[in-house]
């Protein structure tokens, strides 16, 4: 027992700790935090590897430290922040009461709390016991730092099992400064300490990727002013010029102003100009979603860093900024040219945010197309496009040319490289299917046009719901298409989110680019009703497994009625296609698939020529 004097000491003559029971951004009960970022930069201090959200994590004394608490610890509630949660290594960072806190997540005997990933990377980790071993001393224990590369700036202890609302705040406090999501795929609010919803997470569904956000707090002291993504460095927000750390940066901010995004987890990627979709474009295909909440007179002013690889020196990217959901689906934006810096890092200057008020913005980069100038363009009648003939003219000064056509979801050649020489060029009988049509012209960059002959009708949506009580959200390709469901009271909703608020009837149209539009149905029926119109189904069973997956392999076991031909699609939750299959007549089918390793929701769309069925995937 002796030898843990000189431990104690040191303990209590470090400054970074601070134990009392107090209030903590309007909650009480906190008895134990240890926060160690610098506010300030040293000549022997460095950036390198230490770099968490622009705050300089400072090296802590290399000890072990302890702390025996003042108060009782049967119910605690605990939240650590930490750049090596997950990974293989099975180091012990410490203890707090019973509760064993390691490299792979928090263990105690009772409850446990573990992170599933084989790769170390920035956790929030927030954990409540039941500690009904009262003889223990509730004491706090951090080994000694063996490891440089390990950063944990701050651990907040309280007393009592905090509510959900409470834990949401402090969550939020931490995921704000340090840049690291909370959400994940779960469904958490990002709540700051007025109770305000600064990122709800349920209307964002599609968006709850990579949460970032920068704001002021002052009940938690929270001001962060500039911040970056722990998963990913492509996109830095900043009050002005950014700089190399929060503290340097000397804009302000509003007390209770907020702006939180979040993506939806596509590539990095510009799209193809499209003939067909509603943003023709060459927009990237991962959009943001930008939640504002502003207390001061004037809009959010930021610049905004995009750090991409690849583009030519003469490629120009624009940042776009759609004020509401109205204009993005009409394609309506504010755009701001990008100041390339260097090889790879452009800035957007002086970007306003939510201009008209409605707390909600859309974001995404474009890259102007290096052929604008070349006229090519869809001339099929919807009657013609429903039969599968494309028109697509080109302009006379391109003759002579070849071209091809490609099948984007099976990426398999439907017409090798053939001679141009009609205007328009003709295809008869396509099947519905998406694909992109090359045009060369020796000497000059390929002409690159997308088309989708199917989207329009093969939507990611059932016909029939089961009515719970709770609102059915569609996942919709707004990207690529416009909507208007009519509900059965006859109230139209033209903007997302698309809900089915009870039983009933609904119509959801569909348009594209072109103005071809199709109607369908959609029933929200009462279980009764749903299982009486399953007892006719000729589907027997549907197994999809492993659900969720961790690395997009999954199998799909079917069993019919009778013989039928199959087909299966896989939507993302943007209604996106990504990937599909077609199968011969048979009763049982064993479908191995595979799509990309991208965490998010899917759904599984199975058809046979009478009926189809849907089912939810996830990865994780």
């Amino acid at each position: 027992m002796k030898k843990l004097y000189p431990i104690i000491f040191i303990f209590f003559t470090c400054t970074f700790l601070f134990s009392q029971t107090a209030i903590f951004g309007g909650i009480p009960g906190l008895v134990f935090r240890k926060n160690n970022v610098k506010d300030t930069i040293l000549p022997t201090d460095t950036l390198t590897n230490k770099l968490m959200n622009f705050h300089l994590i400072h090296n802590p004394v290399p000890g072990a430290f302890f702390k025996k608490l003042d108060t009782g610890l049967n119910q605690p509630s605990l939240f650590i922040v930490s750049n090596k949660f997950g990974g293989t290594d099975k180091k012990i960072y410490g203890k707090i009461g019973s509760t064993i806190i390691s490299s792979i997540g928090i263990y105690d005997f009772n409850d446990s709390l573990k992170i599933n990933t084989t790769q170390a990377s920035s956790k929030i980790l927030a954990f409540t016991k039941n500690d009904t071993n009262h003889k223990i001393n509730p004491i706090v224990f951090l080994n000694k730092r063996t490891d440089l590369s390990l950063l944990i700036p701050e651990i907040l202890i309280f007393n009592n099992n905090l509510s959900t609302i409470e834990k949401q705040k402090v969550e939020t406090y931490l995921s704000v400064k340090y840049g690291i999501t909370i959400n994940d795929i779960s469904e958490k609010n990002y709540i700051s300490s007025g109770n305000d919803i600064i990122w709800d997470s349920k209307k964002n569904k599609n968006y709850n990727f990579r949460i970032t956000g920068i704001g002021r707090d002052d009940a938690f002291g929270l001001y962060q002013k500039q911040s970056v993504n722990s998963e990913d460095d492509h996109i830095v927000f900043s009050l002005g010029q950014v700089k190399p750390t929060n503290n340097q940066n000397l804009a302000a901010l509003s007390q209770e102003s907020f702006l939180l995004w979040g993506d939806n987890n596509q590539a990095l990627t510009f799209k193809d100009v499209d003939l067909i979709s509603s943003h023709p474009k060459r927009d990237m295909k991962r959009m943001w979603k930008a939640q504002v909440k502003n207390t001061g007179s004037l809009p959010i002013k930021t610049h905004v860093y995009f750090i991409i690889t690849g583009l030519a020196s003469s490629d120009e990217m624009r940042l776009r900024i759609f004020s509401n959901e109205s204009n993005y689906q009409s394609d309506v934006s504010t755009d701001i040219l990008g100041e390339k810096l260097n090889d790879s890092l452009y800035v957007f200057k002086d970007a306003l945010w939510d201009v008209d008020h409605d707390g909600v913005d859309y974001f995404t980069f474009n890259l102007q197309d290096p052929q604008s100038n070349i006229f090519v363009q869809l001339t099929s009648t919807c009657t013609e496009l429903g039969n599968g003939i494309v028109k697509i003219s080109v302009p006379e000064n391109i003759f002579p040319f070849t071209y091809s056509l490609k099948s984007i979801t099976t990426n398999q050649m439907v017409i090798n490289t053939t001679s141009g020489s009609s205007n328009p060029i003709l295809f008869n009988n396509l099947a519905p299917d998406n694909y992109e049509l090359s045009i060369h012209k020796q000497g000059q960059p390929d002409i690159i046009r997308t088309f989708d002959l199917e989207g329009i009708i093969n939507q990611n949506i059932d016909q029939q719901y089961v009515w719970n009580g709770t609102p059915i959200e569609l996942d919709l390709n707004t990207a690529s298409y416009q909507y208007t469901l009519i509900s059965p009271s006859g109230v139209s909703t033209h903007a997302s989110p698309y809900l089915l608020t009870g039983q009933g009837s609904y119509q959801l149209n569909i348009k594209n680019k072109l103005g071809c539009e199709v109607s369908k149905t959609l029933s929200v029926l009462s279980q009764s009703d749903y299982d009486a119109l399953q007892s006719n189904s000729l589907f027997k069973n549907i197994t999809v497994s492993p659900n969720p997956s961790h690395d997009g392999n999954l199998t799909i076991k079917v069993e019919l009625v009778a013989a039928k031909p199959l087909t299966v699609k896989i939507f993302n939750n943007l209604g996106v296609l990504i990937k599909q299959g077609q199968y011969n007549q048979a009763t049982d089918f064993t479908i191995p698939m595979s799509i990309p390793a991208v965490v998010g929701y899917y759904n599984i769309k199975i058809f046979i020529p009478e009926e189809g069925k849907g089912v939810n995937f996830l990865i994780n």
